[in-house]
């Protein structure tokens, strides 16, 4: 099924920010989490992912640090989330629950 980009790419933030409210997570954990969560709705590539957790962590939403795994031979970085995103979280959250109510009132209308 095709998605529209301009869709997904305006909820991307407020997904990624949802997933590390539970847990510190590193990037392709991220991704899979995504598809794994939407049924493979959402296939985010690294391409659109990694610039934004960069602009997530400059904007104060993020803190990233890197972690030894002990069977691999290169660190992973891990993201989490700051006091800051959290509220952004929180005002994403109301945002897009607004705009999902009045989109099913217009969706579910009767016609008249």
């Amino acid at each position: 099924m095709a998605h529209d980009a301009q869709l997904v790419k305006g909820t991307v933030r407020l997904m990624i920010l949802r997933l590390l409210e539970s847990e510190p997570m590193y990037g392709y954990q991220m991704i899979q989490h995504l598809r794994d969560r939407s049924e493979g709705y959402f296939q985010l590539g690294e391409g659109a992912l990694y610039p934004l957790l960069h602009e997530l962590e400059a904007s104060g939403f993020l803190a990233s640090r890197w972690v030894a795994v002990e069977e691999r031979p290169q660190s992973r970085k891990y993201y989490s989330l700051e006091a800051k995103g959290e509220q952004e979280l929180a005002r994403r959250r109301d945002e897009w629950k607004g705009f999902a109510r009045a989109l099913d009132l217009i969706l579910e209308a009767s016609r008249a």
